[in-house]
């Protein structure tokens, strides 16, 4: 998996499958693709594909945006992307 795939793929997979939908809308994107990321459906997507997922995680750890209500991470290790 690439470099700038993986850190996303772990954040996904942090956040509870009920709500991928969630993030889709926070970021902007279509309500499959974290789903398809996270799975590995889209295993080699563009970087304008990602890019608005990557935007939104970033401006959360900036502080200039919220996670969506329920989407809580299941640990702070996976937020920071340094677990798996």
């Amino acid at each position: 998996m690439s470099t700038i795939l993986q850190p996303l793929v772990t954040r996904l997979r942090a956040i509870p499958s009920t709500r991928w939908e969630d993030i889709a809308k926070a970021a902007g994107v279509a309500k499959s693709l974290p789903r398809k990321i996270a799975t590995g459906d889209r295993s080699n997507p563009g970087v304008q594909t990602i890019q608005p997922l990557l935007d939104f995680f970033d401006r959360v750890d900036r502080g200039e945006a919220q996670l969506p209500e329920g989407c809580a991470p299941t640990s702070e290790s996976q937020v920071a992307g340094q677990g798996a």
